[in-house]
């Protein structure tokens, strides 16, 4: 995907997540280090936050991890 789309993406996912967005960034960061397979790291940091209390549609916290993952790869 354009460098251009993608920033705008997680701008909007960012957006859309308030004050969440950190709390999905931090724990993707944190589980990507894991030895977890991709699904697995997904499917954790998704019961994460969801234990936290995080409150939204199912595929907007789904939309989020992906875009930090995104962005933690860009930064590696």
């Amino acid at each position: 995907m354009n460098k251009l789309w993608t920033v705008l993406l997680q701008k909007a996912i960012a957006a859309l997540m308030g004050v969440n967005w950190m709390s999905v960034v931090m724990q993707v960061t944190k589980v990507a280090q894991s030895n977890l397979t991709g699904d697995e790291k997904r499917k954790k940091v998704f019961e994460t936050l969801r234990s936290f209390g995080i409150d939204c549609a199912t595929w907007l916290l789904y939309a989020a991890i992906e875009i930090a993952y995104g962005q933690l790869k860009e930064k590696q």
